[in-house]
């Protein structure tokens, strides 16, 4: 299990410009078995030519 506050990182196949990432949360007062998740889109840095690839959370997004 990854440690808060650590950079996570991962193997993507190919050279995508956006990355998306749902992380399962557990909602307040809600009942057993309820489930929300949580999107996060990540987008390629477009100075970075050379691997490795780089991207940031890009908070436009909803």
């Amino acid at each position: 299990m990854r440690r808060p506050g650590r950079p996570h990182y991962s193997q993507v196949a190919g050279r995508p410009w956006v990355i998306q990432v749902a992380r399962p949360c557990a909602p307040d007062g809600m009942p057993d078995g309820a489930r929300v998740e949580a999107v996060y889109v990540h987008r390629r840095d477009v100075r970075v030519k050379s691997q490795p690839l780089r991207y940031g959370f890009d908070a436009a997004s909803p």
